[in-house]
């Protein structure tokens, strides 16, 4: 049976909700946009924009600078290759950045700008709120949208044909991280699980999708325990968590310090278990805050060694560009070469349909998350959803090290 169509998380909003306040007033300033310069040659070609509505500010700040850094890095290499090549002419990619502050009405406010006054046909975004703040423009206005969230599922699918999410969610990449947790600690050390994530819809349906994974393995449910994203103590939650004493705690979608500090109560209270945080993608921040208290430490999609040609130059270039580089960017540089695929198989840039169309097709073997491709036709009517190969990074006393690599073994009706 398929879980996706027969089954829906709770849901604070609809799609008729959605589109209606699109189009209200907007309220508060857009913070000035970053745009990558284009060279004295680019003048003379035709421009692909490319609008970036993430956030730069605010707590999950981390995100969106991961994403952005992406599409700038991106950008700036096809560019210098030569420019995306649509019936024979080279077009320029020019990428233009406004923060949403993860706020829905600053994301808005942010795409609105982007479709309206730079004419973009192509955005990208990252985080429940600014995603759900972009969809109430970019879905009227024909805009193909990119997005890393995992947060209201009833705003993707058949219905929003021009909408893919690029990141896989707790559920995709629970098929290649669980399995690996039970060769690491074995089937019988992990019967049941606890869950903690933010007190939004995001968190809700972060929970909704580690719900079907745990049933898909059957393994027993202990609780679940939401934070406010203005949290700083997580003793309270975590003391609630471990009561029931789960043999393993998922966090979800937490960013690296909460994450973190969520370790560290749980490890000072006691609590011996493993700790899976499918979301965080980075491990400094967790070595430091969470210090000698940081092992048993699980993180998915989490590339701390970069081994191939093509990951080593991401790394190297990220350095060279951004002045650091963290896994997460490195995750989000795939999107930008899947979208120019795209627009050179379909021969377009105008026909976002085409190009959303084409996209659906597009595989990639050698990214920094090793092959990419987009699946979920069964589970969603259409194959908007990125799948790639999980890079599972473990913590062990204090030690980060890529620990196994698989691609997702996903259910057969997804």
């Amino acid at each position: 049976m398929n879980t996706w169509k027969s089954k829906s998380p709770p849901s604070l909003i609809t799609r008729r909700r959605l589109l209606r306040t699109g189009t209200a007033a907007i309220g508060g300033a857009l913070a000035a946009p970053a745009i990558l310069p284009k060279s004295a040659l680019a003048q003379t070609m035709p421009t692909i924009k490319i609008g970036g509505a993430v956030p730069l500010s605010g707590p999950v700040a981390y995100w969106g600078h991961s994403t952005m850094q992406g599409f700038v890095d991106g950008a700036a290499v096809i560019n210098e290759a030569g420019g995306v090549m649509i019936d024979g002419e080279p077009h320029q990619l020019e990428v233009i950045n406004y923060d949403t502050k993860g706020e829905v009405a600053d994301s808005r406010a942010a795409t609105l700008r982007l479709v309206e006054q730079d004419e973009v046909k192509f955005v990208y975004s990252q985080a429940a709120a600014s995603t759900v703040g972009m969809l109430q423009v970019t879905e009227p206005a024909n805009v193909l949208s990119i997005v890393a969230c995992w947060g209201y599922l009833q705003l993707f699918g058949e219905d929003y044909p021009l909408h893919f999410r690029a990141e896989m969610s707790d559920y995709e990449q629970g098929f290649a991280y669980i399995p690996y947790m039970q060769d690491k600690y074995g089937k019988d050390a992990l019967k049941t699980a606890a869950f903690i994530g933010p007190d939004d819809q995001d968190g809700i349906d972060c929970h909704f999708s580690y719900q079907r994974l745990m049933e898909y393995y059957g393994i027993e449910q202990k609780g679940v325990e939401y934070f406010n994203w203005e949290d700083t103590d997580f003793y309270p939650i975590v003391a609630k968590t471990i009561r029931d004493k789960p043999d393993f705690i998922v966090t979800s979608p937490s960013p690296p310090g909460i994450t973190a500090s969520i370790i560290k109560a749980a490890r000072e209270m006691g609590y011996k278990g493993p700790i899976a945080s499918p979301a965080a993608s980075e491990t400094k921040t967790i070595l430091e805050v969470a210090g000698e208290h940081a092992t048993d430490v699980i993180l998915p999609v989490t590339n701390v060694s970069p081994s191939t040609d093509t990951q080593k130059a991401i790394e190297a270039r990220f350095n060279e560009r951004f002045g650091s580089f963290n896994a997460l960017a490195g995750n989000y540089s795939w999107w930008i070469y899947s979208l120019k695929a795209a627009l050179e198989m379909a021969g377009t840039a105008t026909d976002t349909m085409a190009v959303a169309e084409a996209l659906a097709q597009v595989e990639l073997n050698d990214t920094y998350v090793g092959k990419v491709k987009w699946a979920g036709e069964n589970s969603f009517g259409v194959n908007r959803q990125g799948i790639y190969d999980c890079f599972t990074t473990t913590i062990d006393d204090g030690v980060a090290e890529v620990s196994d690599i698989r691609f997702p073994a996903l259910p057969d009706d997804y």
